[in-house]
């Protein structure tokens, strides 16, 4: 892709495009670009069948509201995240505006009074901590009464870019969405953007 390209795609943004890859995931594993598979899918051990379908259901919704923060964040020229600056990350210029579903994970998470997250370990809910010093472990039954289980879906989004003439893995994306009811409305927070 010629320089000026890259100058008029930063000018106009491009908006977000789902590729949708037809090979199975039979091993159920990570995925890159090159393998152009379906996403892996992870399931926490409690969730039951009637849960993961009514979280599943929920698909066009999630990719819809992914597709809004791809735009606002990372296609839109106007974007407050993205840097100007050379050799800053994301760029704009080298993002295609195609992006992919690497892993979609449905589950719980368990959190306390102060939000604080626990999962579950050696059939209790241990949060998990760093003090300064080292990391420190903090213990409650499953069933204390401090503790809130919220549905959890991660989701995995793996975005594409063209720095050498070819289209390819640039970004990746991590949303998290917690809510307390299946039927709650969905938002995703962005855990993380990094280089892929």
């Amino acid at each position: 892709m010629d320089f000026f390209k890259h100058l008029r795609r930063r000018k106009a943004g491009v908006h977000p495009h789902q590729i949708i890859f037809e090979r199975e995931n039979t091993e159920n594993t990570y995925i890159t670009w090159e393998d152009k598979m379906k996403p892996r899918i992870d399931l926490d051990d409690g969730i039951t069948q009637e849960e993961h379908l009514a979280l599943a259901s929920r698909w066009d919704e999630m990719l819809s509201l992914a597709e809004e923060i791809i735009w606002r964040n990372y296609l839109n020229p106007k974007s407050d995240d993205l840097m100007s600056e050379v050799n800053s990350f994301p760029d704009i210029r080298f993002l295609t505006g195609d992006y992919y579903v690497g892993d979609v994970s449905y589950g719980y998470i368990y959190r306390d009074k102060k939000y604080q997250a626990y999962h579950i370990k050696e059939g209790r809910l241990r949060h998990k901590h760093h003090n300064g010093k080292e990391w420190v472990s903090e213990w409650l039954p499953l069933d204390s009464p401090e503790i809130t289980r919220y549905y959890q879906i991660l989701l995995s989004l793996r975005l594409t870019g063209d720095e050498g003439g070819e289209e390819d893995d640039y970004m990746g994306l991590d949303l998290e969405a917690e809510f307390l009811k299946l039927d709650d409305p969905l938002e995703f927070e962005i855990l993380s953007h990094d280089v892929i």
